[in-house]
């Protein structure tokens, strides 16, 4: 009778280990049929922010659907590592050749100038330098004030419109033989609006108003001078009352009867 149990016990066992290495046989069977499916890409291991240089820290490696594989795709780390993100990406997304500056472009400005415009960068005015509202992404006005000619009271004009900020940084210069802490900021200009600014900014004094976001109107103005802000019309003389009529002498008898 234990001989019989202890034969029933072997051939279960036996029956369990086969359907065990036929699951298995199934899985690895199946596991090597999806992986030629799909594509190991670099995507964003962390969150990237505009301007950010990818490190290792920033991507790795992740499978991707082949039928879905988007164009451009990073096929190695190597690839990504030490490049510039020209957008923000989130955890997750692929890194394309689009979304990243060419592999050893130097310097950061060169990515955020969009095509056609040239990366202009000034000195603000001393208030907008204490307030410190002018961040990248900014849109602005550039004021210009100078004269016409030498001798000329001076005029104030709008001289560029709706101008995207990319940059807004500090520098510090000597003045008086002490350090000066100086706000500059970087405009992204056309090649003619580069030239007024280049003109403007040699010529007089420059200032820059912040706009809204949604507002891209162009507004023509005339603008002003010094004494139409003063006000160039001479006062009105002032009027002289009129000298009062002579007093008529009484009649004789005295005043009239009523």
């Amino acid at each position: 009778m234990l001989r019989r149990r202890l034969i029933l016990v072997l051939a279960l066992a036996m029956a369990m280990g086969l359907i065990t290495s036929y699951a298995v046989y199934q899985a690895v069977r199946a596991a090597r049929g999806s992986q030629g499916d799909v594509e190991e890409i670099v995507v964003a291991g962390a969150n990237i922010d505009l301007g950010e240089a990818l490190t290792l820290k920033h991507v790795k490696m992740a499978p991707w659907p082949k039928s879905a594989l988007p164009p451009g795709y990073l096929r190695s780390v190597k690839e990504a590592e030490g490049r510039v993100a020209r957008v923000s990406m989130a955890t997750g997304d692929p890194i394309l050749e689009a979304r990243v500056a060419p592999a050893g472009q130097g310097g950061l400005m060169p990515v955020l100038v969009p095509f056609g415009k040239r990366a202009v960068t000034i000195k603000v005015d001393e208030a907008l330098q204490k307030s410190g509202f002018v961040l990248p992404n900014s849109r602005v006005d550039v004021l210009a004030t100078m004269a016409r000619k030498q001798g000329e009271s001076k005029e104030s004009r709008t001289v560029l419109q709706d101008v995207t900020v990319l940059a807004a940084d500090q520098a510090v210069e000597m003045k008086d033989n002490k350090p000066v802490t100086m706000t500059t900021v970087t405009l992204a200009l056309s090649p003619s609006e580069a030239e007024r600014l280049a003109l403007a900014l040699n010529e007089g004094k420059l200032m820059l108003t912040i706009r809204n976001l949604r507002d891209g109107g162009v507004v023509s103005t005339p603008g002003v001078t010094t004494a139409q802000l003063l006000g160039s019309a001479a006062p009105p003389p002032a009027q002289e009352k009129a000298p009062a009529a002579p007093a008529r002498p009484l009649p004789p008898g005295g005043l009239p009867a009523i």
